[in-house]
């Protein structure tokens, strides 16, 4: 219990800190003082500062993974559910990356860095999208062969939208309605979408 108060007083010194200095300001020793610890107890729980960041994301990145869960669990036809998924997953998404300042503009220089630090993220997001495919399966409203696959296909179009989704590059020229109408094809296009 003890270690969980620590760890958690550690994240938000850093998290803090990397919001008003940026990462490559920020040193361990710098995440120590914020935080009301020592040096040694800091590095007691992470080795350097990129264990710190990843640390960080990680426990930014589970308010994500908390609300799909969350969203998969309602009572609604799959085809919403899985629609209701994709725009949560934004919606929390950019809500996370607006909300931590200059991580904002970390969290875009170093896309492919972070790559590394979402497998766990990935993995979970695709778990929750294959209940829910299974979910439109047994409804009869999905006709997929292979669920595993199709919550891929679907996972790697998300990640392929979100840059330009939380830049707000995505709208340009096109309404939030013709968005979601094109996405909605696309997705129902993977999953055999079938209307009852």
């Amino acid at each position: 219990m003890e270690n969980d108060k620590t760890r958690k007083k550690l994240i938000l010194a850093a998290k803090t800190l990397f919001v008003k200095q940026g990462f490559d300001d920020t040193t361990m020793s710098d995440i120590a003082k914020e935080s009301g610890l020592c040096r040694r107890t800091l590095y007691s729980y992470y080795e350097s500062k990129i264990d710190v960041y990843h640390a960080v994301i990680s426990n930014e990145m589970a308010k994500v993974i908390d609300r799909l869960e969350y969203i998969a669990r309602l009572s609604m036809p799959a085809p919403q559910k899985i629609m209701e998924l994709i725009y949560g997953h934004y919606k929390v998404l950019k809500e996370v990356v607006d909300n931590n300042g200059t991580l904002k503009s970390s969290f875009f220089r170093n896309i492919w860095y972070l790559e590394h630090f979402r497998k766990d993220f990935d993995q979970k997001e695709k778990s929750i999208l294959q209940l829910v495919i299974l979910e439109g399966k047994s409804e009869g409203v999905f006709n997929v062969a292979n669920v595993k696959r199709a919550s891929e296909v679907i996972n790697y179009c998300m990640r392929g939208f979100e840059v330009p989704y939380i830049s707000g590059r995505l709208w340009r020229g096109n309404t939030k309605e013709e968005i979601k109408q094109d996405t909605s094809r696309m997705v129902f296009g993977i999953l055999g979408y079938v209307d009852k």
